[in-house]
């Protein structure tokens, strides 16, 4: 009842603030004729709501913008699109990160696809990696929007932006195998890395569960066009 009361209390101050506001919108021409996107709003406010998308979407940003979603247990940094229909609309996937209806502050770090090459804050690491997949409640989608195949050689880290291409060693064995970033963790303290059921297999650690690792970026992220 104190969330809510709080919430109430606060919506008509939120809404007179100018970060809040409706986004500019501007036409853009096509080969499918006018549409509309939106200029990206440096920060603004927003109530968490869930919904069917494979990504986050919202009517403040334009397509494939990087956006922090500061919440009250954690903050995300993620790619977000927009959609005219939602101020921020999470993909389902979110519910353990953010509460329904949380009030939490979106700030755009880069704006758009254009000019903005991925950045990668590291080329090497060395770390401990877990795996998870099975049984653990994981979803149907990933945090980048792709669907969750634990049967394709893929990763979760935090760091790394989507679609990084890494080439992975087991430090205790010397096996290697090349995986690609698709999802955010893990969110257990002391490991760095979540490797899909088929990355952990063919490092063979399926058994111990957690195992030393050595991650190299051959690629930093994908072709946003």
């Amino acid at each position: 009842m104190l969330r809510k009361s709080v919430i109430w209390f606060l919506t008509p101050i939120l809404l007179s603030l100018p970060f809040i506001s409706s986004c500019v919108k501007e036409g853009v021409s096509t080969g499918y004729g006018q549409v509309e996107r939106a200029y990206c709003n440096p920060k603004f406010g927003a109530y968490v709501q869930f919904c069917d998308s494979r990504r986050p979407l919202s009517n403040q940003v334009q397509d494939g913008s990087l956006i922090a979603i500061e919440g009250s247990r954690r903050t995300v940094k993620v790619a977000a699109y927009y959609d005219s229909r939602y101020t921020l609309c999470l993909p389902k996937t979110y519910e353990r990160l953010f509460y329904p209806g949380e009030l939490v502050k979106v700030v755009t770090l880069r704006c758009g696809y254009s000019k903005n090459r991925p950045y990668c804050p590291w080329k090497i690491k060395e770390g401990l990696a877990s795996w998870y997949g099975y049984g653990d409640g994981s979803g149907r989608w990933t945090a980048s929007g792709r669907p969750f195949k634990p049967e394709t050689f893929g990763l979760a880290n935090k760091e790394l932006p989507f679609g990084t291409l890494v080439k992975i060693t087991n430090l205790e064995n010397g096996k290697t195998v090349y995986a690609v970033v698709l999802d955010r963790g893990p969110y257990v303290k002391g490991r760095d890395f979540d490797l899909y059921p088929k990355t952990m297999r063919a490092l063979g650690g399926i058994k111990k569960g957690v195992i030393p690792v050595r991650v190299e970026v051959i690629r930093c992220g994908w072709p946003t066009r």
